[in-house]
């Protein structure tokens, strides 16, 4: 596995441990420089809308903001919206086929 992402490529899947350095860890490297992507970033990747995970709401009913290592693990236990949809597209076009 490459070290780093490429920006010309689709992404790697994100994983739980999003929120720790490892083997797993996506790191882009721009100008010889490595960097994690933004929280805004891993939401794109999963097809999120921008800040999507940004705040949570306590049971008390308070509204927080999440840390970015929270919201990365939110991003590594999402499945990707768009490829949802289109298999429950799918799956809707077969019952009314039968």
């Amino acid at each position: 596995m490459s070290p780093h992402d490429s920006l010309d490529l689709p992404g790697r899947t994100m994983l739980t441990s999003e929120g720790t350095i490892n083997r797993s860890t996506h790191l882009i490297k721009i100008n010889d420089r490595y960097r994690l992507l933004t929280p805004i970033e891993t939401e794109r990747l999963q097809d999120f809308p921008d800040n999507w995970t940004k705040f949570k709401q306590l049971s008390s009913g308070e509204i927080v903001e999440v840390s970015d290592r929270m919201r990365w693990f939110f991003m590594g236990n999402a499945l990707v919206t768009g490829i949802v949809k289109r298999i429950g597209d799918e799956l809707k076009k077969i019952d009314t086929e039968y």
